[in-house]
């Protein structure tokens, strides 16, 4: 143990200290995250060399961000046609998609590895290193202050899964998103609202088992203006659960919500999304078996710069339950791939979710879930993109299909919304119930 936490600490030095284009091609070199920096023996996943952290010129948050390969073409777009030829890089559900619908179809682009976080973020992660450990049966990790990936090198699932809940871009965040449900011929209404978040080096204290804060209230439509919401979530769900509150705008009161977690259908959704779906997976993993299955290189959503267009309408994105394939952008990464398989006697919806992990980030960009019969069910994408303000990985949107309902669950888009501020100042004060209460209207 002790020599791996040795070697742990010198990668992550490594990287902080040197960040070369020489020192991450050393065969068998880590990055602080965990992953790989050399590219894989084809050539078609190149090395990591640090990541996109500069904007392009001509950057305008007030526009989108601006796409650093804009010049690039597909170099193949997976269809009905020739599916069978790229089966091997697709998970089950994806595979599912283009099989069922003629209009979905993946567009495959040259690969960039832009994964790249702020040094104080490494940093963290390489003075933490080796030091977080899993407690009460994997439902709280300990040794952790400010890391954003405590298990670099995890050595099972539940390792692996808390590096998801633990990914962030920055150390605070303030955006401004959108969600609507599309498919089948329905019309989509777009619900929209703005929120704060803040990652425990932002706002915890020595000791503290804060995993994150999140307070936010709808803007649109105007019928739900007032609602508000505050989640505080732990890095030990065996003894300090998630709590939550709401304003409830028709009483004018904040009123706890214990009901916010697992499988409760998420609001605005019609019901095709659970509260533990969103950001790909969050909250306990309490009611899962997490098998940790190693990696696969995999087709996955990234560089989605086009989806960022703040010209795009919402209503004008949309290719019935799905995004115009042109405006997505697909690349080959190497993708932990994460099982977890509904224990005997827990309660849920899904009898099992995978997920597939970047490397470069432990952000969840695919992910596929099963009913209680076993059947493939909902299928979930996240279109990632390297915001190189904050910087850190982020999404430009997640979109999740319902195989049954032919419908899709659209969140977290920006086009319409003002743009994401990232590491904007923040005080415990701010996420309290208090503060919920000074929302309502």
């Amino acid at each position: 143990m002790r020599s791996k936490r040795l070697q742990t600490f010198l990668v992550c030095a490594v990287w902080v200290v040197l960040n070369s284009t020489a020192a991450v091609a050393q065969t068998g070199a880590i990055s602080a995250m965990g992953a790989e920096m050399a590219g894989n023996s084809a050539g078609t996943i190149p090395t990591w060399t640090g990541g996109l952290t500069k904007a392009p010129a001509g950057f305008d948050p007030k526009k989108g961000y601006a796409d650093p390969f804009a010049g690039e073409k597909p170099l193949f777009v997976i269809n009905q046609s020739n599916l069978a030829q790229h089966e091997k890089y697709l998970p089950a559900g994806q595979i599912a998609l283009v099989k069922r619908y003629p209009n979905y179809n993946i567009p495959v682009y040259k690969t960039h590895r832009t994964a790249a976080f702020s040094q104080e973020m490494m940093a963290s992660i390489g003075s933490e290193a080796g030091k977080a450990k899993l407690a009460h049966g994997g439902l709280a990790v300990e040794g952790v202050q400010a890391t954003s990936v405590p298990f670099p090198q995890p050595t099972n699932g539940l390792e692996a899964v808390w590096n998801t809940l633990l990914r962030r871009p920055a150390q605070t965040l303030r955006s401004h998103t959108a969600g609507f449900v599309a498919g089948n011929g329905s019309k989509p209404v777009t619900f929209a609202s703005s929120q704060t978040i803040a990652w425990a080096p932002a706002i915890g204290k020595a000791g503290s088992t804060t995993l994150l804060a999140l307070i936010g209230e709808s803007t649109k439509p105007s019928a739900q203006s007032g609602e508000a919401l505050l989640v505080l979530d732990t890095l030990n769900f065996k003894e300090d659960a998630r709590n939550a509150w709401i304003v409830n705008s028709g009483q004018r009161r904040v009123l706890r919500a214990p009901e916010l977690v697992h499988a409760a259908p998420a609001g605005n959704t019609d019901a095709l999304r659970t509260v533990d779906d969103i950001y790909g997976f969050n909250g306990s993993p309490e009611r899962f078996d997490w098998k940790l299955l190693g990696k696969r290189e995999m087709y996955i959503p990234y560089n989605n710069y086009k989806l960022s267009d703040k010209s795009l309408k919402y209503e004008n994105m949309l290719n019935d339950a799905f995004l115009k394939p042109e405006l997505t952008r697909f690349e080959l990464h190497r993708v932990w791939v994460i099982e977890g398989t509904l224990k005997q006697g827990a309660e849920h919806i899904y009898s099992k979710r995978t997920m597939y992990v970047d490397e470069d980030s432990w952000y969840v960009a695919l992910m596929d879930q099963y009913d209680t019969k076993g059947e493939l069910w909902r299928i979930k994408m996240l279109y990632l993109l390297q915001a190189y303000d904050a910087p850190g990985l982020y999404t430009a949107g997640e979109v999740q299909h319902d195989l049954n309902a032919r419908k899709s669950v659209f969140s977290a888009f920006q086009n319409e919304e003002p743009a994401t501020e990232f590491n904007v100042p923040v005080k415990p004060g701010d996420f309290t119930p208090a503060a919920l209460r000074k929302l309502m209207r």
